[in-house]
């Protein structure tokens, strides 16, 4: 048992809102049927840190309980931090937004590559991949994935749409006219099929039927906007595709198979 004052929050804690009301039902919960599994915690200088059961501690807090039931594991930052997460995964209490951010700042914090970060969580590498896909969100979309107002499938569509007023107004549409992922997808898929901006040195040439096909089966692989430039002469051109982020741009490299940190 432990003095309620002498445990602190974990700062690595992936979870970055609380909602009152559900809180309040996690201490009426624990005031009629009592705390079915104690918290962890590890030691710390002002005496212990939760590493995992933050919103049981704020529960027993709100009832006014002077101590809470602990175990106490003596880990260091990194396994604390992934415990904290991998708790929040089991329980599928944190919202998409929460847990990219989460995976992302054990990858920077610790300097794990996906596969690693994956491995440590129990997660398919795919998995990851797309949780990170969801760091390239701007402010209007993070706001309406960690609102619920649309799902992970819904943004990791809407990302496909490089141009920030076109997303927006996709967003808009979708929240409002409550879109399929499936209808999302359709929708910018048909704003990839348009042709990007033709550069100096290349004709806007007459663009076949295979040629726009290309571009979205390209776009809807690497999961970004792709234009197939057609040259002055027959059988040559460009291929364009863009990025948002260098976090996409590592993606779009493993993807392409190339790694940029190989001598080779």
């Amino acid at each position: 048992m432990l003095k309620i004052e002498l445990v602190r929050p974990n700062p690595h804690q992936p979870r970055q809102r609380f909602d009152d009301d559900a809180l309040q039902r996690l201490a009426d919960s624990i005031k009629t049927a009592g705390l079915m599994q104690p918290i962890v915690v590890r030691p710390s200088d002002a005496g212990f840190e939760i590493v995992a059961g933050e919103r049981r501690w704020r529960a027993f807090q709100k009832l006014g309980k002077p101590e809470i039931p602990a175990i106490v594991r003596a880990v260091d930052d990194q396994t604390a931090a992934e415990w904290a997460l991998v708790e929040n995964l089991q329980r599928e209490d944190l919202d998409p937004m929460e847990r990219a951010d989460g995976v992302a700042r054990l990858m920077d914090e610790f300097g794990l590559s996906q596969s690693a970060v994956a491995m440590q969580l129990g997660l398919d590498r795919s998995t990851v991949a797309n949780l990170l896909r969801l760091r390239d969100a701007d402010p209007a979309l993070r706001e309406a994935i960690a609102a619920g107002l649309v799902t992970q499938g819904h943004a990791k569509a809407l990302l496909g749409v490089g141009d920030l007023t076109r997303r927006g107004n996709l967003l808009a549409a979708c929240v409002r006219e409550g879109w399929s992922v499936r209808e999302v997808e359709r929708r910018v898929q048909a704003i990839n099929r348009e042709p990007l901006s033709s550069t100096s040195g290349s004709v806007p040439a007459s663009r076949s039927a295979h040629v726009v096909d290309l571009e979205k089966r390209l776009a809807t692989h690497l999961g970004t906007k792709v234009g197939i430039n057609l040259g002055r002469q027959k059988g040559r051109g460009k291929v364009v595709i863009e990025f948002y982020s260098l976090q996409q741009f590592d993606g779009l490299l493993e993807k392409l198979g190339f790694n940029p940190h190989s001598d080779g």
